[in-house]
């Protein structure tokens, strides 16, 4: 009986937790969509958030791959492999993913 309040509450966030994933794979499946296969190596790619990065994110996407330039919203990336563009796209602050011919 007293248990019944904290097993609701844990089950709630689980299903949160659960649910936020799920949105997060698809709207990587609805942004990686337009690229078509990724490339097997490592590839270049440019990262349109929904606002300017902040260092935040920037940091953030360094750690996916080399971060080459920051334009207004755009990040041009190079050497992110096809996992670590997938985490990337999941993220909620990011509008489009592109690919890029690193010039």
């Amino acid at each position: 009986m007293t248990l019944r309040l904290p097993l609701i509450a844990t089950l709630l966030v689980v299903a949160m937790l659960a649910a936020w994933w799920v949105a997060a794979s698809l709207a990587a499946d609805r942004k990686l969509a337009a690229l078509g296969a990724p490339p097997d190596p490592a590839g270049s790619y440019t990262v349109t958030l929904e606002f300017a990065p902040e260092r935040f994110h920037q940091l953030r996407l360094q750690d996916a791959g080399r971060l080459v330039e920051v334009r207004d919203r755009t990040v041009y990336m190079m050497d992110v492999s096809p996992a670590a563009l997938r985490v990337i796209a999941g993220e909620y602050w990011v509008a489009r993913v592109a690919r890029w011919d690193g010039r």
